[in-house]
């Protein structure tokens, strides 16, 4: 079920972030990640438009929104393969047309998982703080769900 964020979900949308992000980013340290979490939980959460994914009352997925930029979309590891993140790009779609999102490119489960929904480059950056190249994709269509 996808509904909106609501405050209470907040320890929960961070525990599904760290859950998520650190086995499935290794190419940057734990440490980066668990030293960006007061940033996600204060600044960057109070100004996404936030869904979340709840199965038996777990959030167990969700994804903020930056306007029309997917900011963060994330699946519990335990839950992964079962149609959530595919769902939540869906919802996004259905919000605006094209959607945007920001890649780093070692993130070959992330690149695969966007590009098997039709998204294609848009912009190629480098990250000002880990001086990684990250990929900017663009959906294309609906026809690839």
């Amino acid at each position: 079920m996808i509904r909106a964020f609501q405050p209470d979900d907040l320890d929960d949308v961070i525990r599904v972030w760290l859950a998520s992000t650190i086995p499935g980013q290794s190419f940057l340290p734990a440490a980066h990640w668990r030293a960006m979490e007061p940033v996600v939980r204060e600044e960057l959460m109070p100004i996404a438009d936030t869904w979340v994914v709840e199965d038996d009352g777990e959030v167990v997925a969700f994804m903020s929104l930056l306007d029309d930029l997917i900011g963060g979309l994330f699946t519990h590891p335990d839950h992964q393969g079962e149609g959530h993140g595919r769902a939540l790009v869906e919802h996004a779609r259905q919000r605006f047309a094209p959607v945007f999102v920001e890649v780093f490119e070692a993130n070959e489960n992330a690149m695969r998982f966007y590009r098997n929904r039709g998204f294609v480059d848009h912009e190629r950056r480098v990250d000002e703080e880990s001086g990684l190249p990250q990929l900017i994709l663009r959906s294309e269509g609906l026809d690839k769900f």
